[in-house]
Formats: structure tokens, C-alpha cells, sequence
């Protein structure tokens, strides 16, 4: 049987702090974000651009005051890899796709945030954009949600881990509510996933 990668809950501390973003009657159940492998190339980079420009002002700060050149060196390399985990971090915290059981919705930003949801209801259908290079090497692709209405009919949720798991799950989620809300489904549910 194949390993299936959203079988976790929410944690309490993911509860407590997507819980301003939730209605009174809706439910928490799922958190996640972008993929691991898009923010280690992502780490990577942020060790070119930001980390080498403050790791070399940090070195040539060192170097001015006199401080050894090997010990600069190595301050300029430390400084490096605390930007690029720090901005890595940020990034990660800063992009979250969370499944509720009544909407998907794409939280952008940490302390200025923007909101993007889509009840079940209004959601027509749903894509998957993945090629082969994500599919076998990276495991990551963009899943868009497209929905009825008259402004912005689609949401794009980027980077996501397993994105076949990852709508196979939303369907399930959309048939549960509308079955519940005496509404035909015309998504089939998949087996081995659990929902609670």
C-alpha cells in the first residue's frame, strides 16, 4: 500500500493559531505549505542573495576593525547560513494552505496578511499541474482550485507536497460537506484516506 503524506491532524498550536481565520462552524483539517524540496532550493539561494552580501559586510566589517581574516571568514560564513535559514523560515511560515471542513484557504504574509478562500460549495473543479521532473524527483507541483463566481474564478496553491494526495483529500473533503448539505457530488471519494 502507498504511504499517504496529509494523515496528521492539525497540532493544538496550529489550531490555536489559524483560529482567527475560521468561522464559529467550521473545523480545522488540514495545515501545510509549500513543498520541502522548493524551500531547500530556496535555502540555497537565500545563502547567494541575501547570505553573502551581509556574510561579506560582516567580513569586511571584521577585516576593517582588525580582527583576524579566518575568523572573519568564519563569522561572514555563520552570518551566511542564519540570513538564509532565517529568510527560509520566513518564507515557509509566510505561505499556508489550510483545508477546513467547509473551505480551502491561502494565508499569505506573517505580520501584513491576505486571505484567499473558497467554500466547497462554489469550487467547479480542480487541477493539477506537474511534470515530470516534479512528479519523480521533486514531489511538489501547483494544484488550482477553480471556482463559480464573478471576479477571480481560480486559486493557485503552488509548491504543494504530493499534489495528487493533496486533491484527492479536497475532493473528499468537498463530497463529505455537500452530502451533508444535501447537494449532489460529482467527486468520487478515494480509498485509504482517513478523515476524522
Amino acid at each position: 500500500m502507498a504511504k499517504l503524506h496529509y494523515r496528521e491532524s492539525p497540532t493544538p498550536k496550529q489550531k490555536a493559531a489559524f483560529a482567527p481565520y475560521l468561522s464559529d462552524d467550521e473545523e480545522l483539517i488540514l495545515v501545510t505549505g509549500l513543498g520541502k524540496t522548493y524551500l531547500r532550493s530556496k535555502f540555497i539561494i537565500y545563502l547567494l542573495f541575501p547570505g553573502m552580501v551581509f556574510g561579506g559586510i560582516f567580513f569586511g566589517i571584521g577585516l576593517w576593525l582588525g580582527v583576524d581574516s579566518m575568523v572573519c571568514f568564519l563569522i561572514g560564513v555563520v552570518i551566511m547560513i542564519l540570513v538564509a535559514i532565517l529568510k527560509t523560515l520566513h518564507t515557509n511560515h509566510a505561505n499556508r494552505y489550510l483545508l477546513t471542513t467547509s473551505r480551502v484557504i491561502i494565508k499569505k504574509g506573517l505580520f501584513s496578511v491576505k486571505l484567499t478562500s473558497a467554500l466547497f460549495d462554489k469550487i467547479t473543479n480542480i487541477e493539477v499541474d506537474q511534470s515530470f521532473f516534479d512528479r519523480l524527483f521533486l514531489h511538489h507541483g501547483t494544484i488550482v482550485v477553480n471556482t463559480s463566481g464573478l471576479n477571480k474564478n481560480e486559486m493557485v496553491l503552488k509548491y504543494v507536497d504530493y499534489p495528487i494526495e493533496f486533491k484527492n483529500l479536497l475532493e473528499r473533503l468537498i463530497s463529505r460537506e455537500r452530502d451533508q448539505s444535501g447537494q449532489s457530488s460529482s467527486f468520487s471519494t478515494v480509498e485509504g484516506e482517513i478523515l476524522e
